[in-house]
């Protein structure tokens, strides 16, 4: 027996020692129903008790996060999924408010563009172009122009009139070229091509009348310039003298070659010693007559 106890006396202590421990854990517990508050929390603390009311309130936890767990995620999904597909309809709704007002502007925004327009025009217009009045042709470039086989008819004339009153600024031999009444070819019915433009006519019926005709091309306005037509040059009567082309009522703001001819227009070459002034009209400007 003593043999038997010192061989398994650690043991018989280590048994000892735990109902004791029980005893006493039993004996400070009380009733589970007068503190159920603590006997749940106090084999939480010590880790070495759990009584069947701790495994109920630990199971009804865990059922219940396992309950709501699922919900938590949709909403988190549901949140993630508003918050990836905010950015796109707040997008499109910017969309939306940018063009409807282009729909309920209407004229008053084409209006604007066509204001924008004559602006970028004149800013880059590379052969330095100005606003063509409403109503008149734009130029068309040389270029671009095209001749067809239908024909048509304008009046052209050439005079120099606006020099008789001024004869004593001419040089002596100058004077022996400008035709007493002024006219260097008086109006005449043209035969024209579709697509030609002011130069065009006036070089070729020139070359058919002989009429002596001298030009320039002028790259940075994309136009030929007339330089002197029936021996009488830009200034030979003056710093302000020179040729200037009128179409009906209007001296055009851009080069000849830049006029395309429709037919039926009166197409006027006039020699002015002013600037145009003397002449009715001006750069840009309307005549009187």
């Amino acid at each position: 027996m003593k043999s038997f106890i010192k061989r398994y006396r650690i043991a018989l202590i280590a048994a000892v020692v735990a109902v004791v421990v029980l005893t006493i854990a039993f004996m400070m517990g009380g009733n589970p129903q007068q503190e159920p508050v603590v006997k749940a929390s106090a084999p939480q603390s010590s880790g070495s008790y759990t009584t069947s009311e701790t495994v109920t309130q630990e199971a009804t936890s865990i059922a219940t996060e396992a309950v709501t767990q699922p919900a938590t995620n949709k909403e988190s999904k549901r949140s993630k999924t508003t918050a990836t597909t905010a950015p796109s309809r707040a997008g499109s709704a910017v969309s939306v408010v940018e063009t409807k007002p282009a729909n309920k502007t209407g004229s008053s925004n084409s209006a604007v563009k066509q204001q924008s327009s004559k602006v970028k025009r004149t800013i880059n217009d590379k052969y330095k172009t100005e606003p063509v009045p409403q109503g008149k042709p734009e130029p068309v470039e040389p270029q671009e122009q095209t001749t067809a086989s239908q024909k048509a008819y304008v009046t052209l004339s050439i005079s120099c009139s606006s020099v008789l009153q001024k004869l004593n600024k001419l040089d002596e031999d100058k004077r022996e070229v400008v035709p007493v009444d002024g006219w260097i070819l008086k109006p005449t019915k043209v035969e024209i091509n579709d697509g030609e433009s002011v130069f065009d006519v006036t070089k070729r019926v020139c070359i058919e009348k002989k009429i002596h005709f001298e030009f320039a091309f002028t790259p940075i306005y994309n136009s030929a310039y007339i330089e002197g037509i029936g021996n009488l040059y830009e200034f030979d009567c003056g710093s302000g003298s020179g040729w200037m082309y009128k179409i009906d009522d209007w001296f055009p703001n851009y080069g000849c070659s830049r006029y395309v001819l429709k037919g039926g227009e009166t197409v006027k070459w006039l020699y002015t010693t002013n600037i145009g002034q003397d002449i009715g009209g001006g750069y840009g400007q309307w005549s009187e007559d």
